[in-house]
């Protein structure tokens, strides 16, 4: 079925209402004009055939017919049809003829005398309808031309007036709906309904922004509730497996490690030092990713206590120094003066380690550590590496997320950092740096009771860990 527009709609309407209402009142017209002009034409007859019958009345008596033949000559043009007659019915003259179906009109010739009148005759008479109607056809064209005319401004003022003060509106409105405009403009001259719309049509818009973005909201919460489900069933499991895995390897590990260490010092042959060598390696890299996936799946509760960070990062720098220059890296250490926070010792330095060691094996040649002071105390770790993908950046802290080549890391190590870092109550972010990469590592402070009772003494055994 075809569709209409407004306009053609209200056009078609008003056109019809126009050709009915006009129609009937042409009819109206016509039938009140055509019954009044008739009227008035049989009493300007019957006046003439009383007026005839008053002065031919003794011409009547005398039987001067040539008078009454004047007479009647007199009303030729006036009545289509006029006679006198007797009473006995001798017709004594005529005029015109007499016209089908229109009534005869009739006057007595009456004389008075004694008392008594006796009727002596009558005049007949008919009127001309021809002229009447004639002139009512007229009327009638002449009105029909004028209330054509007329019915053609109306609708041409009427349909302009609907164009500019609705319908070009509206399409206005629709126009800047399309256009994603949160409230339409309205013009300066438009209705007040037109303006109602356009702020209905705001409000909706507005409300339905709302809605899809409560939606938008939800559905990004329901997905991340779900990969943090899915993260934890995947570390349950990996919890679960990494306690058989570690049962099972850790004793081949060692015993490995073991005679790789025993056999290296009383090897003279440079190729199975160097062999034995890279068994070392190899097993290291093996216990240590079982350390990874146990301490994934539980850690053991942080012990706090108040510590100096800058004298626990330089026995950190200390530590790794060597083994970091082993793979032409420099770690770099500026630590103006103590800074007392509340942490595990352990927790920190492996939170360090997994740093430095992300650092150097992503390629960096110098790592810095910088110390804070102030309302959040802590340390920044810089590299000049090549950074991180933006995509990684947004899923950086989850578990398995890695930019390692299959095989070479498991992608646990920084959300097992951030994980211990929020167990102590610090925070381990990522930042901007424009170049590598950039971490910052903020604690609580420490009172002034727990620092004097501790004297900013770390860890005196910290752990070691190699950086690769």
């Amino acid at each position: 079925m075809k569709r209409h527009s407004l306009a053609f709609r209200l056009t078609a309407i008003l056109g019809v209402a126009w050709l009915f209402f006009f129609l009937v009142l042409g009819g109206v017209l016509w039938q009140t004009t055509l019954r009044l002009i008739e009227e008035a034409q049989a009493d300007k007859a019957r006046a003439l055939a009383h007026q005839l019958a008053s002065v031919s009345l003794d011409a009547v008596l005398l039987r001067d017919y040539g008078t009454l033949e004047r007479y009647l000559a007199d009303l030729s043009g006036a009545v289509a049809f006029a006679e006198i007659r007797r009473a006995d019915g001798q017709v004594l003259g005529s005029v015109g003829r007499q016209v089908p179906g229109l009534a005869m009109l009739r006057a007595p010739l009456r004389v008075s005398g004694g008392g008594t009148e006796e009727t002596v005759g009558e005049v007949l008479a008919q009127y001309d309808p021809t002229p009447g109607r004639r002139a009512v056809w007229q009327l009638a064209g002449l009105l029909a031309a004028g209330l054509a005319l007329f019915a053609a401004l109306t609708f041409w003022a009427l349909r302009r007036l609907l164009l500019n003060q609705l319908i070009r509106p509206v399409a206005g409105l629709i126009a800047q709906a399309e256009l994603d405009r949160m409230a339409p403009a309205v013009p300066a001259r438009a209705p007040d309904e037109i303006a109602q719309l356009a702020s209905a049509i705001g409000d909706l818009r507005g409300r339905i922004d709302r809605h899809l973005a409560e939606a938008e909201e939800a559905a990004q919460t329901r997905n991340e509730a779900l990969r943090r489900l899915c993260s934890e069933q995947r570390l349950a499991a990996v919890g679960q497996m990494a306690g058989e895995v570690a049962h099972e390897l850790n004793t081949p590990l060692s015993n490995i490690l073991g005679y790789a260490q025993s056999a290296l010092p009383r090897a003279a042959d440079a190729e199975v030092r160097e062999s034995l060598d890279t068994i070392q390696q190899q097993a290291r890299r093996a216990g240590q990713i079982v350390r990874d996936m146990l301490t994934a799946a539980r850690a053991p509760a942080p012990s706090l206590q108040a510590l100096d960070l800058a004298q626990l990062a330089a026995a950190f720098v200390r530590l790794v120094t060597p083994l970091a220059r082993k793979q032409g890296a420099t770690i770099l250490l500026d630590a103006p003066g103590p800074v007392s926070v509340r942490a595990d010792p352990a927790r920190v330095e492996q939170i360090l380690f997994n740093l430095v060691s992300n650092a150097v094996q992503a390629g960096a040649r110098t790592v810095r550590l910088n110390m804070a002071d102030g309302e959040q105390p802590g340390l920044v770790v810089a590299d000049d590496g090549p950074g991180l993908p933006e995509i990684v950046r947004e899923h950086l802290f989850e578990p398995f997320v890695t930019t390692k080549p299959v095989g070479q890391g498991t992608g646990l190590g920084l959300a097992i950092s951030q994980r211990l870092a929020r167990e102590m109550g610090a925070e381990l972010r990522l930042e901007d740096a424009g170049t590598g990469c950039q971490f910052r590592l903020s604690f609580q402070p420490s009172s002034p009771e727990e620092q004097r009772e501790s004297g900013n003494t770390p860890n005196p055994h910290p752990s070691r860990h190699p950086v690769p």
